[in-house]
């Protein structure tokens, strides 16, 4: 007998079948999240979609299920991140900076590249005053910071590097950071939809 979902669940269901994203509409109808960055937001640090192929929800990180991460209603398991990082739900935070030599920003551009090395990604917030803020995993945190100082951009046919500086930060500072950038973004912005 399958599980009887709450009205949010079931809300939030319909949104993502929409079009809408399953759990952006969740906390949006469970009440505002303290800071949606945190892992601690009531859903673990995941980012659960729709999969129309299953009719399930999945971690767009580390791909498990909802209903895998929650088991038998009980609270939902943290997200180990993305599967490059082996499991370590460890965080710390690379800061790129852009090269100032580029015609204009690479941000868009810097955080497909590091979402495709599979061992980081660029949270929510990230980008700010040509620096773009970078989660990873002790583990796997200088082979991304490798990986970053090679790519490169072509400026009047040479090529250049993409960013001038790598600097790590803790996790500390990382999240001090992605508050700061949330809190520039809302007040030049308004309260993200």
């Amino acid at each position: 007998m399958p599980k009887k979902q709450s009205t949010a669940a079931q809300r939030a269901r319909e949104a993502a079948r929409q079009g809408g994203k399953y759990t952006q509409a969740l906390r949006t109808a469970e009440g505002p999240a303290a800071d949606a960055t945190e892992p601690d937001d009531g859903f673990g640090g995941h980012e659960f979609e729709y999969e129309s192929s299953t009719d399930l929800f999945r971690c767009t990180e580390c791909r498990v299920y909802e209903v895998v991460a929650r088991g038998t209603d009980g609270p939902i398991k943290p997200c180990t991140g993305l599967v490059g990082y082996g499991g370590d739900t460890e965080r710390v935070y690379l800061l790129l900076t852009e090269n100032p030599a580029l015609q204009y920003s690479h941000a868009a551009f810097l955080a497909t590249k590091v979402r495709s090395t599979g061992i980081g990604r660029a949270p929510r917030f990230s980008w700010r005053d040509g620096k773009l803020l970078v989660e990873s995993a002790p583990s796997v945190v200088a082979e991304l910071a490798r990986r970053v100082e090679l790519i490169t951009s072509t400026i009047e046919d040479r090529q250049v590097p993409a960013v001038a500086s790598v600097d790590r930060l803790t996790a500390e500072a990382g999240r001090a950071l992605l508050a700061e950038n949330y809190a520039a973004y809302v007040a030049e912005f308004g309260e993200p939809a």
